[in-house]
């Protein structure tokens, strides 16, 4: 069986109309959801963008060890692995992380294409002159913009086929049609949409704020929305939404390849994200910070990701499995009909797809990586899919909501729910000590404020 597998950075699973929304336009992805199994509680582990990955490609919990790190030498791969099964394998990507500094994320394909200049990406140095679209104190790094995404964007991009997502897109609907005869392959497509700067094409704008003649805050400073207009709040809202369908668009035209190439007959077809991002929610910008109370809790419009899965014959529906990006390995090579490595702690969902029964996870943690330092505070957001506990060791509050009655996470019942957040606080306690996590930083994650 072949394996295409797509993610597409900062997706927010409630911007889709697949989750219920109904404002943005994702008909692509929205029609191949009905062909599909849709894993209605995903939710990320390792957070941010390359913890994720590692999580994918090593099947192993990264957020007990480390954080932001190039994929560990020592550990065994999902690419290295589909490679002595025979698998011809392509990477795809303009997120730019992958290959970046050394991160080393090409290991184990066959080969690799790498689509340049998004975001920091060092990629030009024409000399140009290139205008921020707002204040810099609103932007993230406004020089290194300037001189990296704003530069090339003002370079190279005419029309739509030059954003990234479609050029990453069409590169991978070109490989598919000079490779698709293979006898099995391996294909991953890492578009970096919607991730931040959000500058879709004006016509995609047009669709959710037309008229607007404020400033374009397009890769806003991550903290509290108070340096932002509602106006400003609302566009960057719009921004986002735009950069939602542009991607939905092409990755629509990617989709629409596969199956005029007839391959949805011997192939599985895998669409994710890694994490979602707020705009406004709870009072807040970006998708990391900390204020008086700590760290930033996961929040659902982080934590909860899309996770589609169409496999030949298989199952067409919902899904309530509690799923993790380190299921990813386990799932992808029991596909491929590869041996799963030892040491392996993600689980194979490739049985579901069948309509039978996987072995439920208590609990789904998503984390920033742990520390050995009592005075540093990591928010651990642990979820059962009905409950969600946002715990930050003893230096701070803990929250907790009832995610069926109040999905919004505006009420917090952890003073009068205390035996719900010991419940969970104790599962996730479990999936550290299975995951092997030093004794150290279980202590110090060990009680609940």
């Amino acid at each position: 069986m072949n394996i295409i597998l797509i993610m597409s950075d900062t997706l927010r699973f409630d911007h889709l109309g697949c989750y219920g929304n109904d404002w943005i336009r994702t008909p692509h992805l929205d029609a191949f959801a009905k062909k599909c199994t849709v894993f209605d509680r995903a939710y990320q582990a390792s957070f941010p963008t390359i913890p994720t990955r590692t999580d994918m490609f090593t099947g192993k919990y990264t957020f007990p060890f480390r954080g932001w790190t190039p994929l560990p030498a020592d550990e065994t791969i999902l690419s290295e692995e589909l490679g002595k099964a025979g698998y011809v394998s392509m990477l795809i990507c303009d997120t730019p992380h992958l290959l970046r500094d050394g991160h080393r994320f090409d290991r184990g394909f066959s080969a690799w294409d790498w689509i340049r200049g998004q975001e920091g990406d060092r990629s030009i140095t024409d000399d140009v002159k290139v205008d921020i679209p707002c204040a810099p104190e609103k932007i993230r790094g406004p020089e290194r913009m300037r001189q990296n995404h704003y530069k090339h964007r003002t370079v190279h991009w005419r029309t739509e086929r030059d954003t990234f997502v479609a050029r990453t897109m069409q590169r991978a609907c070109d490989w598919l049609e000079r490779n698709y005869t293979h006898e099995k392959f391996f294909l991953y497509i890492d578009t970096f949409d919607p991730h931040e700067p959000w500058d879709p094409p004006q016509h995609y704008v047009d669709m959710y704020d037309p008229g607007y003649a404020g400033e374009v805050i397009d890769h806003p400073v991550y903290g509290y929305c108070d340096y932002l207009t509602d106006a400003e709040i609302k566009h960057t809202r719009a921004l986002y939404a735009g950069e939602v369908t542009l991607v939905d668009t092409w990755t629509g035209q990617l989709l629409r390849k596969i199956e005029n190439l007839g391959l949805y007959e011997n192939t599985a077809v895998l669409f994710m994200a890694d994490h979602g991002h707020y705009i406004g929610d709870h009072g807040r910008i970006g998708k990391a910070g900390s204020g008086p109370d700590g760290p930033w809790p996961f929040y659902q419009a982080v934590a909860h990701i899309p996770f589609l899965m169409k496999t030949p014959g298989g199952k067409v529906g919902r899904s309530d499995f509690l799923m993790q990006p380190v299921d990813v390995m386990s799932t992808v090579l029991e596909l491929a009909g590869a041996p799963v490595p030892e040491g392996v702690q993600g689980k194979s969902l490739s049985p579901i797809l069948q309509g039978e029964a996987v072995a439920e996870r208590p609990v789904a943690v998503t984390s920033y990586a742990l520390v050995d330092n009592p005075n540093r505070s990591v928010c651990s957001s642990i979820t059962d899919g009905e409950w969600t506990l946002h715990y930050r060791g003893l230096n701070h509050p803990a929250e907790l909501y009832h995610l069926t009655e109040d999905p919004g996470e505006k009420n917090n019942l952890y003073a009068i729910n205390k035996q719900v957040a010991d419940r969970l606080h104790a599962a996730h306690l479990d999936l550290l000590k299975s995951a092997g996590t030093s004794e150290k930083r279980m202590e110090l994650r060990s009680e609940l404020p």
